[in-house]
């Protein structure tokens, strides 16, 4: 039996709206036309509350595929206990089935398959939720037993209390499906599979990968990606060593141009690293961003991060808000020839601006 394994269409984002529209029709309609049935992972639609026009354009598309579509609902679909998601919603009118802590048997010309499906819970309680699906989804003997799954993963993801893949592989699933990582994965020698999103959301370097889905045959016990029609994500870096203004823009309007030039299409991220000339600063650059190009300004970013590393190495010695304040300054002055004192432009400073200008202009004035 062959089975397509779709994830993360996010209908209706807003950013590439109709993107998300053409590239999640494509993965479905070349699915319906190749597979036995469809399984799909989560975060179809970007929100937990579409709007009608989003529900009418997916309801009416579903009704043209023709292959049984079995569904669980991912983060950004997960509502209050006793409210009715989207997915639960598109189950109402027909066009696919909703599992969620539960389990149906899918059978074609003598062979069958075990479908679960547990929606997506927040990461704190993860595990709590794999033990109920556990206790409340009995796998049958001698058929083939699939689970789809919308969770974060240790071994992809960081972060506290998260599922691990050894914990999944003793569930005994000959299948384990993942959505929610945007990113095309596998582990377990193939047992466990993330086919990725099918639309750029994040515009990080792994979704330069090709968008689409994957195809799972069961007698084979492999599975292949399938690639969809999409606009191409071109990520490229610039870095700069104290540059001046002009020639970060010269540098960026270039490359910008060039890329466009070549992929009129595309969608472009141009990330500027580096450092520039001193006083400058990096909100002094403008970049006429819109559409499918972004600029991201990193420039001077170590600085930030120096700044908020050393204020939290402050806070971790219980310095009070003044003697953070004082001691910045003193690190700031160290070693610069200067008009004032420090430590007393701050007092001036902490009374008020008036009192801070007429401490500095008392300093300038001639002895």
């Amino acid at each position: 039996m062959k089975i397509a394994v779709i994830a993360d269409t996010h209908v209706g984002y807003p950013r590439f709206y109709e993107d998300s529209f053409t590239q999640a029709e494509a993965a479905f309609r070349d699915a319906d036309s190749k597979a036995d049935v469809i399984l799909f992972l989560g975060d179809l639609y970007d929100t937990r509350v579409p709007s009608l026009q989003i529900l009418g354009r997916t309801i009416s598309f579903f009704r043209s595929v023709k292959k049984p579509v079995y569904a669980i609902h991912g983060n950004h679909e997960r509502r209050n206990k006793g409210s009715l998601n989207p997915v639960g919603l598109l189950e109402k009118a027909g066009v696919i089935n909703h599992l969620n802590f539960s389990a149906e048997t899918f059978e074609k010309n003598g062979e069958k398959i075990f479908i679960a499906g547990m929606g997506n819970v927040p990461d704190d309680l993860g595990k709590k939720a794999l033990e109920r699906m556990r206790e409340s989804v009995q796998i049958p003997e001698g058929v083939f037993s699939i689970l789809m799954l919308h969770q974060s993963v240790k071994e992809f993801v960081f972060g506290e209390e998260l599922l691990e893949l050894d914990a999944l592989e003793k569930l005994g699933y000959d299948l384990v499906l993942n959505g929610h990582i945007h990113a095309r994965k596998e582990a377990l020698d193939g047992k466990f599979l993330i086919p990725g999103s099918t639309v750029i959301t994040q515009l990080t370097k792994e979704e330069t990968q090709p968008r689409g889905y994957c195809m799972y045959d069961t007698n084979a016990k492999k599975h292949e990606f399938i690639p969809i029609p999409c606009r191409k994500f071109i990520l490229e870096e610039l870095d700069f060593k104290d540059a001046k203004l002009n020639e970060v823009q010269e540098k960026a309007g270039e490359l910008s141009a060039r890329l466009r030039g070549e992929n009129p299409e595309a969608i472009i991220r141009i990330i500027l690293k580096g450092t520039l000339e001193r006083g400058i600063r990096a909100s002094d650059l403008a970049f006429g961003d819109g559409g499918s190009l972004f600029m991201d300004n990193k420039l001077n970013e170590h600085a930030f991060r120096a700044d908020i590393k050393a204020i939290r190495e402050m806070r971790e010695k219980k310095l009070s808000m003044r003697e953070m304040g004082e001691a910045r300054m003193r690190k700031k002055m160290d070693g610069k020839a200067t008009l004032f004192e420090p430590l007393e432009l701050f007092e001036a400073l902490a009374s008020g601006a008036e009192e801070g200008m007429a401490y500095l202009q008392g300093r300038m004035k001639p002895a």
